[in-house]
């Protein structure tokens, strides 16, 4: 597995386990993080904001509330890799959110410079 990929790995783990330390030495200091269709925001505090909760993604010491992903595929060439899979998100009445997503991750040496991130909810089951 290239070290991109490791790196990858390192940052989900991080976001599942609220590890702010590692996913902070996993970014650049200019770090950018785009949820297509929203403004693209700049800086590891947007990081940080997102680590504590600021817009919802992860919710620190809330044990099995947090979201898990599963990686479906990856695919690198040169400084850029695409990731694919799933996220899913236990919901306070029980339930279950499942988001898929692509992420387009642009590395400066062995840092994540830039992530663009692409979700959308499965459609329902067909009958």
């Amino acid at each position: 597995m290239s070290e991109h990929k490791d790196i990858i790995k390192k940052y989900l783990d991080g976001v599942q386990n609220v590890d702010r330390d590692l996913l902070l030495s996993l970014v650049t200091d200019d770090f950018e993080f785009e949820r297509k269709g929203q403004p693209v925001l700049r800086g590891k505090e947007v990081l940080l904001a997102m680590i504590d909760n600021a817009d919802g993604v992860v919710l620190e010491g809330a044990g099995s509330q947090r979201p898990t992903h599963k990686i479906d595929r990856m695919i690198e060439e040169g400084d850029t890799l695409a990731v694919n899979g799933t996220v899913l998100a236990p919901l306070p009445d029980g339930g279950q959110l499942e988001v898929l997503f692509c992420d387009l991750v642009t590395f400066r040496g062995d840092r994540i410079s830039r992530l663009e991130t692409y979700m959308i909810t499965p459609a329902p089951p067909q009958a």
